[in-house]
């Protein structure tokens, strides 16, 4: 397969992933928490979330293969795209952490919140509150962050690819 094939389609799947984090974070979650309740907002993104993250580090695994595909012809292409390469992996990790931990445990607190309210316990689920808090704020840094890195990638990857 040819190179511009191979930009094509990482770039291609860069634009999806900054469409992805920008569509969410700045129009899809504000849209349901202005529109619904906080509790069927919530549940709602308990089910979006889960393939919001997987798609992220999918992707930048996909993007692996290609860039591993590539190197097979061209020895010094890791090389050329470190840089690239250790943003990539950091942009794994982040939304493997997200997806795998901080999604697990938020949902978690928010379970025992409500599970607390309906029961009537409204100062105990409180305490719960402000610790959703804390890994929502974690959370929100940590997919500001992947959108900075996704836009360093596209960065990146076009300018050591024009020299």
């Amino acid at each position: 397969m040819n190179k511009k094939f191979f930009d094509f389609l990482t770039l291609l799947l860069l634009g999806i992933l900054a469409g992805f984090n920008i569509f969410v974070t700045f129009i899809l979650t504000p849209q349901l928490f202005s529109h619904f309740n906080h509790r069927l907002a919530g549940e709602i993104t308990n089910l979006i979330f889960p393939y919001y993250f997987a798609s992220g580090w999918i992707i930048g695994i996909v993007i692996y293969t290609l860039i591993a595909v590539q190197s097979v012809k061209d020895k010094f292409i890791v090389k050329k795209l470190k840089a690239f390469v250790v943003g990539l992996t950091v942009l794994i990790l982040l939304y493997m952490a997200q997806h795998k931990t901080l999604l697990p445990i938020g949902q978690n607190i928010n379970n025992q919140y409500y599970a607390l309210l309906d029961e009537g316990k409204k100062q105990e689920a409180e305490t719960l509150k402000e610790k959703f808090k804390t890994v929502h704020m974690i959370s929100s840094t940590v997919n500001i962050l992947s959108l900075v890195i996704i836009l360093f990638l596209f960065y990146n990857y076009v300018s050591k690819k024009e020299e």
